[in-house]
């Protein structure tokens, strides 16, 4: 019987217990640890699913490195708690699972992943949207070329409501925070490099404008085949999660949907209604979260190589600041490596 992969779960907030709860429900994984600043949230946790798994708070993180049984980690805590964690853990001989972003900056991004090669262990920056059951079909058929050409990529994703002025202040902004996982995709789905880069955006909320960033924003990349992208990304949009793309190809189109929270339809004399959208990226992401997961113990496993890459991080992060800068400069950007 193959035993399973220890992990310690750093930082338990709405991210952190949905990376929890999957690791508790992978017939791969054991959850040795969970470190948390509320240590009492953890600890409850743990006594609801009657776990035998140990919490503790940021004190404890040596001890925790230093537990045989943990062979992995899964980064979800405060953004600027990463790299010293990320750095810790690989000098530990951990395998890294970090959510997104490694780092703020490209060069110490850059130079987590040269430690992770030198400690030979993988380091995983998690963009869950190509680990989705529908975006992973999409990218096949567009792979496969049965459809033609690809000539237009579209992607949509707006938030049910604005995060609090707290976290805008500290999130880097919106191209690093949110637009940085569609253009993600859009490098994934396209696989041509970027030739140049149109931003804009707005702050319909001033309270966010008062700190430099926008709520709503709209990017243009034209690739080197060729193809243009199109990201529409807002932080406000009532009715739900909108999560959809479409793609236009010389033979036909493809379209990934919003999700429905239930299957039920009315018909009435008064009209026709039709369910809800997904209100969160927890429902909407359930799968990809769960998958990606797995790919990272197949990846520990050597069954299987990174899906997302040090050129595919560092190039969603270039991406990003040249939407930025593109904004403030009100013009086209050249992408340069």
């Amino acid at each position: 019987m193959v035993s399973k992969i220890g992990f310690a779960v750093f930082g338990m907030g709405s991210m952190g217990i949905e990376h929890v709860k999957n690791i508790v429900m992978s017939p791969r994984a054991s959850l040795q640890w969970i470190i948390r600043k509320k240590l009492k949230d953890a600890q409850q946790f743990t006594m609801e699913f009657d776990l035998p798994t140990r919490c503790g708070t940021s004190d404890m993180i040596d001890q925790v490195l230093n537990d045989s049984n943990v062979q992995a980690v899964v980064i979800c805590s405060p953004t600027d708690t990463h790299e010293p964690l990320l750095r810790k853990s690989l000098e530990a001989g951990k395998s890294v699972f970090c959510e997104k972003p490694i780092t703020t900056e490209i060069a110490t991004t850059a130079a987590c992943y040269d430690l992770a090669k030198i400690k030979r262990k993988p380091l995983f920056c998690a963009f869950q949207r190509r680990f989705d059951p529908s975006f992973q079909q999409v990218h096949e058929k567009i792979r496969s070329g049965e459809l033609g050409r690809l000539r237009v990529f579209k992607s949509t994703s707006r938030d049910v409501e604005q995060p609090p002025v707290s976290y805008i202040k500290s999130s880097g902004g919106i191209f690093f925070d949110s637009t940085i996982h569609d253009l993600d995709v859009v490098s994934w789905m396209v696989g041509s490099k970027p030739r140049t880069v149109y931003a804009q955006g707005n702050a319909f909320n001033p309270e966010i404008g008062h700190y430099g960033d926008h709520d709503q924003v709209f990017v243009v990349i034209k690739h080197e085949n060729g193809v243009l992208s199109f990201i529409d990304n807002g932080r406000l949009a009532p009715y739900g999660y909108d999560q959809r793309v479409e793609v236009l190809c010389e033979k036909g189109m493809l379209t990934v949907e919003n999700r429905p929270l239930y299957s039920i339809t009315s018909h009435t004399a008064m009209g026709n209604t039709v369910p809800q959208i997904d209100q969160i990226y927890k429902t909407r992401y359930v799968e990809a979260y769960r998958n990606e997961l797995e790919h990272f113990l197949d990846v520990i496993q050597e069954k299987a190589e990174l899906k997302v890459t040090k050129e595919d991080t560092i190039k969603a992060m270039h991406l990003a600041n040249l939407c930025s800068e593109s904004v403030k400069a009100r013009k086209e950007l050249i992408y340069m490596d």
